[in-house]
This record gives C-alpha cells, structure tokens and sequence, in this order.
C-alpha cells in the first residue's frame, strides 16, 4: 500500500505540473468510481473486523480470536490498509480533478489558435 500511496501521489504531482491530461467524460467516470470507494470505505463496512471474533469455547478458537484481532488492526493489517487507501483516492480524486483542469485549458488553448 506504501507503494499505492506513492505513485499516487507522483500522479497527483504529475497532474499538477501539467504533464497530462483527462477528458471530462473520462474523468466524471474516474471521479464516480473513486467517491463510491470513498463512500463504501466512509460507511464503515470494516468496523466489525476490529473486534474480537466470536470463534467458540475451545482451545483453538481461544487462541486464534486474538490473533485475527490484531491481523485486522495491526501496522500491516487490514482496517490499517484501508485507511492508507482512504489517503491514496484522495490523492487520485485530487490529481483526476486536476488532470480535468489541463485539459480544459489546452482545449481552450488550442482553440484560441483557430479563431485568429
């Protein structure tokens, strides 16, 4: 996910310094799919997952409930993951807006070159 976080805000970096650019209809659709991850990951679907599990009375489910507890919640696990990901679409919504931005202003750019 540290990997994500970077290049996505290489991407965000990149869209600002005007290195590309995305349509409006390409990025409306980039923009839709990253809000409804942002939605689904606000709604807290995960919230359970840090909790211990009900596994049961035996040895093996005593043992084991703390342990998918901490896999969940731990620095690697995966409610942490999820929050990173929070940061990474973020990021993406920013760099997608921005990259609608360019494009914006290179097609009013070039039009400019043809009303002379």
């Amino acid at each position: 996910m540290d990997q994500m976080l970077e290049n996505m805000r290489h991407f965000k970096e990149s869209a600002a310094s005007g290195q590309f650019t995305v349509s409006a209809s390409a990025g409306e659709d980039l923009l839709r799919v990253i809000r409804m991850l942002q939605d689904w990951l606000g709604a807290d679907q995960c919230g359970t997952l840090d909790q211990r599990p009900l596994l049961g009375g035996s040895y093996g489910a005593v043992a084991m409930a703390p342990f998918v507890q901490q896999i969940a919640s731990d620095q690697q696990g995966f409610l942490t993951q999820m929050t990173r990901l929070r940061d990474v679409l973020t990021d993406a919504e920013s760099g997608v807006k921005q990259a609608m931005a360019n494009y914006r202003h290179n097609e009013q750019a070039v039009a400019g070159t043809f009303s002379k």
